[in-house]
């Protein structure tokens, strides 16, 4: 394997605290959830998880898009990202991507797109063990029947 890209993060604080990246170019304060006990107040971890996740397989779902010279004209994706508190205390999670694609796509290939960018994606490679993720094609310009 060829090492495409490396970076470190650094927190302090923990969920209250604040997360910065080793040179410096991105600070942020978090807060803890009002669900979880916090004042709610900034952004926390999960919220930054989704973000990433959904950012990430956009780029997944564009990339195949592109290289299969598929009509794709514009995509974004919507994750919604759940925590649950299981029977011995642990925490999990689950997450919902849907995708809404412009473009003269059908059903079938959007569909198909979104499970194909599951097949190459980091994050979702990475989770697919440990976690929950449901998928969602929207069509915004449907093809008509």
């Amino acid at each position: 394997m060829d090492l495409v890209y490396k970076t470190t993060m650094l927190t302090q604080g923990g969920r209250g605290g604040q997360v910065q990246s080793e040179d410096g170019s991105f600070k942020l304060k978090l807060a803890v959830p009002k669900e979880m006990g916090g004042s709610g107040e900034g952004p926390n971890p999960e919220m930054l998880f989704a973000a990433a996740f959904a950012a990430c397989f956009e780029h997944s779902i564009r990339h195949i898009a592109k290289a299969d010279k598929l009509p794709l004209r514009g995509c974004y994706v919507e994750a919604t990202l759940s925590m649950y508190v299981n029977f011995e205390g642990a925490y999990r999670m689950a997450l919902s991507l849907t995708a809404t694609l412009a473009g003269p796509l059908d059903q079938v290939t959007a569909d198909s797109l979104m499970e194909r960018a599951k097949g190459i994606c980091p994050y979702a490679d990475a989770t697919k063990t440990n976690m929950s993720l449901n998928l969602k094609a929207v069509l915004d310009t449907p093809v008509a029947a």
